[in-house]
């Protein structure tokens, strides 16, 4: 059955922004150390605010985490690199099952021998929503994957969390927190300035 060119042309963008976020896995992973960052300190800590109007997606991080751009992808790093988050929107529609089946091939085939370990909804935002958990490998060691998949009527969000083997209790609640203020709504156009 012939392909319509849409459907090729949905699989490349799709296939070039997951291949995007496996490259930026891949560089970061084999950097991470053991995750050793001590007791969380009972403090409340600085927070910066989000916003990408032309996505539709807003989150909140602790100003300690450093936040690079690239391309469509934003990643959001640990001190320490212990934990690394990234947020993409690959698609410019609803396709939860698409982004959510090819974030889980490409990360089973950057982290082989990978197996999923736990599947189903979890939290992100204020909603409960499709997910994977991933055991893997790299050359640095043990690698773990969680990602999460939703959408809205105007485009489809992936948030990845990978971890080393042993990230720090501290790290993992901190990334836990940002999931908790993720929030996605209609994209807007950038507005110029004259």
């Amino acid at each position: 059955m012939p392909v319509s060119s849409n459907a090729a042309l949905t699989r490349r963008r799709l296939g070039g922004a997951v291949l995007l976020l496996a490259g930026i896995a891949i560089a970061v992973v084999v950097l991470w150390p053991g995750g050793r960052d001590g007791p969380a300190a009972p403090r409340k800590l600085p927070v910066r605010f989000v916003s990408i109007p032309p996505l539709g997606m807003a989150f909140a991080h602790p100003t300690s985490w450093k936040r690079t751009l690239r391309g469509r992808v934003i990643d959001l790093r640990a001190p320490g690199g212990s934990v690394l988050m990234l947020f993409s929107s690959p698609v410019a529609k609803p396709a939860v099952r698409s982004v959510k089946a090819a974030a889980e091939r490409e990360l089973r085939r950057q982290f082989a021998p990978a197996k999923v370990v736990r599947e189903g909804p979890q939290r992100l935002g204020a909603r409960m929503v499709p997910s994977f958990e991933l055991k893997g490998r790299d050359k640095a060691g043990a690698v773990r994957a969680l990602v999460l998949v939703d959408s809205t009527a105007y485009r489809t969000y992936a948030v990845t969390v990978l971890t080393g083997a042993t990230p720090s209790r501290r790290r993992l609640d901190e990334a836990r927190a940002i999931i908790s203020t993720v929030r996605f709504g209609k994209p807007q156009a950038l507005r110029s300035k004259r």
